[in-house]
């Protein structure tokens, strides 16, 4: 894969590079420079998991990064897609998806976008699918008492493979080199039903505290018995789950519980859209990029 280096209008070059783990540092100051969380263990885990880009300047300075994850041969996620003020007006953005675009060839692409970056995507034959919600805040004990349902239990390490096989039923795409990663840094609770998993919830720390994600569900009631051990294991303490679902008991119960809504973003397909096969749902996202 050829990388580039381009003559910008400011006067300098920039010189487009494979990331390094040598670049979390800077990455990390990057993300800070637009007000995102992530700690460098953050940016550790997804630099451990996909291929990301950088765009630097002639004393090798990072100015800008975005990432791509591969979930099979066809389907891959996009994030990390970030420019130092100094790049924004200069088209860097774009010059990091096209080459994102030669690296992931034909596989069909997801992205969760910012208001920021909303029109460079669409311009990039993106199509918006509806909205993320960010909640986040200080964790509150329920309001009434959440009865645990029979077959609730901790996630241990055997239980990957029903992870993974519920997981990919109702994302659409295996994701087992995430949920491998994620589940020795996660705390998780997992309900079975008739001797089989049918939800699964993952907390793990992120950003100011812990997030809870992938949270997966056949509803708004097993979705909610999954997360209540979380929320009450982080009361008073800053907990966020990003999710699809602004409407019914599960928006609800994240509004009572402390996470108000503090952000969105909207999810964008750019090919042909992967969903669930099955009753399950994607209830918690794992973060913005991964999805």
């Amino acid at each position: 894969m050829a990388y580039r280096t381009a003559k910008r209008r400011l006067g300098y070059e920039i010189a487009i590079r494979p990331m390094a783990e040598s670049d979390l540092d800077q990455l990390h100051q990057l993300s800070i420079g637009v007000g995102w969380p992530h700690r460098p263990e953050d940016w550790r885990l997804v630099i451990g998991l996909g291929h990301g880009i950088v765009a630097c300047d002639a004393i090798g300075r990072v100015l800008g990064s975005a990432m791509w994850w591969p979930f099979g041969e066809r389907f891959a996620t996009v994030g990390m897609v970030i420019t130092s003020p100094r790049l924004q007006a200069q088209g860097a953005g774009r010059e990091l998806m096209e080459m994102i675009f030669a690296q992931t060839g034909m596989r069909d692409l997801r992205l969760n976008s910012t208001k920021a970056g909303y029109r460079l995507y669409r311009s990039l034959g993106f199509e918006p699918i509806g909205r993320i919600f960010q909640h986040q805040g200080k964790a509150l004990p329920p309001s009434a008492p959440v009865a645990a349902p029979p077959g609730l239990r901790p996630v241990i390490p055997d239980d990957l493979d029903a992870l993974v096989a519920l997981d990919a039923s109702a994302y659409g795409a295996d994701r087992r080199p995430a949920l491998t990663a994620l589940l020795p840094v996660s705390v998780g609770t997992l309900l079975e039903r008739d001797g089989a998993v049918v939800g699964y919830a993952l907390c793990r720390p992120f950003g100011r505290g812990h997030v809870v994600g992938p949270i997966v569900a056949e509803d708004d009631a097993t979705a909610i018995a999954l997360l209540t051990p979380h929320v009450e294991a982080h009361q008073g303490e800053f907990l966020r789950v990003d999710t699809a679902q602004e409407q019914g008991a599960f928006g609800a119960f994240l509004e009572a519980s402390g996470l108000t809504i503090f952000d969105t973003v909207t999810p964008m397909i750019r090919g042909r859209a992967h969903g669930p096969s099955g009753s399950a749902r994607i209830y918690g996202l794992v973060n913005q990029a991964l999805a």
